[in-house]
């Protein structure tokens, strides 16, 4: 199963804001954009999650309106590249575990920078808390027809992780059936 990063970010004049990354399964669905069948919150902190943050920072320095976007990423032997750029807010799934999990989203700091510009420029450059780990999983089931999406927040990373373990561990068992 191929993997990547999703970045959702706000752009005000020269202020950025990232306001959640995430592991996903694979590149999003071009017609349905910012949707995964597996999507994992990452911390802020870490290798990987800097080299992303840049890595869409620089992108979006390359001329990007105002406003929410979306940063698709992926993985190659080379490192982090930028697979694809969308103005707009996130899928409806990951806007509401990201809510869930940071307290404000991707939603919040686009309104506040449609609202209050002075105030979202004072904080974009803060780094988002976990207050809880979250992950979105859509369509691991019997097969039988898509389920409607699993959001698992929780306070301690462990139980996520292991949901999020089990149902990647359903969807190949299943596509190694068929």
């Amino acid at each position: 199963m191929s993997t990547g990063l999703h970045v959702n970010a706000v752009v005000l004049g020269s202020s950025r804001r990232i306001c959640a990354i995430w592991k996903v399964s694979g590149p999003a669905d071009r017609r349905r954009a910012c949707e995964f069948t597996f999507a994992l919150l990452l911390r802020r902190r870490g290798p990987e999650q800097d080299w992303a943050a840049e890595t869409a920072l620089g992108a979006l320095e390359e001329g990007f309106d105002d406003g929410p976007v979306c940063v698709d990423l992926t993985t190659t032997v080379h490192g982090i590249e930028v697979d694809a750029l969308r103005p707009g807010l996130c899928g409806a799934d990951l806007l509401e575990a990201s809510r869930a999990a940071l307290g404000e989203g991707h939603q919040e700091w686009a309104k506040l920078a449609h609202e209050d510009p002075q105030a979202f420029r004072a904080g974009a450059s803060g780094s988002y808390v976990l207050l809880r780990h979250a992950a979105v999983m859509a369509g691991v089931g019997t097969g039988r027809g898509e389920r409607p999406p699993v959001h698992v927040v929780h306070e301690r990373e462990h139980r996520v992780l292991r949901a999020y373990a089990a149902a990647l561990a359903a969807k190949a068992g299943a596509e190694g059936i068929s």
